[in-house]
């Protein structure tokens, strides 16, 4: 039985100002064009949108803007995010998720 699920690594990382971190995720879907996003939860409990990506496009939120970007390797099933320069602001649990949801458009 297939199933699709998504597999990050080092959950816990410490970094210091300025550097850059990457943040791994790869993903396993029977579908060939997932939806694939990174969320975060700051020490705040504020829940934020953090990038989106499929195999056409990526968008990310207006703080994403400049310091923020993805690296989405399709052949080998990843969406690594990556943050540089890191700031103390990016101090958050990141979350990476699929969705395998088809989208019908909608007959006018």
């Amino acid at each position: 039985m297939l199933c699709d699920k998504v597999t990050q690594s080092s959950p816990d990382q410490m970094v210091a100002s300025g550097s850059e971190v990457v943040l791994l995720c790869t993903y396993d879907s029977t579908y060939s064009d997932p939806g694939l996003f990174w969320y975060r939860i700051r020490p705040d409990y504020n829940f934020q949108f953090v990038f989106y990506g499929d195999k056409s496009r990526s968008h990310g939120s207006y703080f994403a803007k400049g310091r923020f970007s993805v690296k989405h390797l399709l052949t080998q099933k990843a969406f690594h995010l990556v943050i540089s320069p890191v700031s103390t602001e990016d101090s958050a649990t990141y979350y990476c998720a699929m969705s395998t949801m088809m989208q019908v458009p909608r007959k006018s």
